[in-house]
């Protein structure tokens, strides 16, 4: 298992248009392996943001799930309500 951190800029009052677009994405990224964790919007800091953190089986899914022709037909309304996206892709600590 791998992870991966999105880090989010969301375009001024578009946070409930995200939570609607990320609930369509998940069943999309889903069919290859990716789930997810948490989402959460920042309260206190840099404003319009958004942390997801995804499990993913390895790290060939996030190509799998970018170049799916789904995720493609979103492309339009991803554009409309993120201005900047930051993944980090990370590895468990074996911390007990």
């Amino acid at each position: 298992m791998v992870y991966l951190q999105a880090s989010i800029k969301l375009r001024p009052g578009k946070l409930q248009d995200f939570v609607e677009l990320l609930n369509g994405l998940t069943p999309v990224v889903g069919k290859h392996g990716w789930k997810l964790l948490g989402s959460y919007a920042s309260v206190v800091g840099r404003l319009n943001t958004v942390v997801d953190l995804w499990e993913l089986p390895n790290e060939a899914a996030i190509q799998a799930a970018l170049s799916d022709a789904e995720m493609a037909k979103h492309a339009p309304r991803i554009a409309e309500i993120i201005e900047d996206e930051t993944l980090t892709l990370l590895n468990k600590l074996p911390i007990s």
